[in-house]
């Protein structure tokens, strides 16, 4: 049983060299942290103050003049933060009643960090 690759050109700098960037690339992965979920929740809060503010309002009641005309739902309610994080992502992509789709707007990782930003409205006190 083999336990190391032999490369075809032995002593080379070619093997030598795809060796070397074989371990760093492995010893990198292995040190970069995964996103935390604040880490998240501030990026979500930029994409939220770019796309959702105008509605759902800087603290997500929907107090906002338009929020209230269009009965924009409040993002601190139960009925949302019991949303799977799924089912809000439908809704951001393909809309709810008044509210429009955002599918094409924001991107797939965008959307992980706005839900990541909702989830901390259900943390806050009203």
């Amino acid at each position: 049983m083999k336990l190391f690759y032999r490369f075809p050109y032995p002593r080379s700098i070619a093997s030598g060299g795809m060796l070397f960037l074989y371990f760093a690339s492995t010893v990198l992965s292995a040190q970069t942290p995964a996103p935390t979920a604040e880490s998240k929740a501030a990026a979500g809060e930029a994409v939220y103050q770019a796309h959702c503010v105008l509605c759902h309002g800087s603290d997500g009641h929907s107090q906002t003049a338009l929020g209230k005309q269009l009965g924009a739902i409040d993002l601190h309610s139960p009925p949302v933060q019991k949303k799977t994080d799924a089912e809000i992502r439908n809704v951001i992509l393909h809309g709810q009643k008044s509210m429009p789709p955002f599918d094409g707007e924001i991107t797939s990782v965008e959307i992980d960090q706005v839900i990541s930003h909702l989830r901390e409205f259900g943390k806050k006190k009203k």
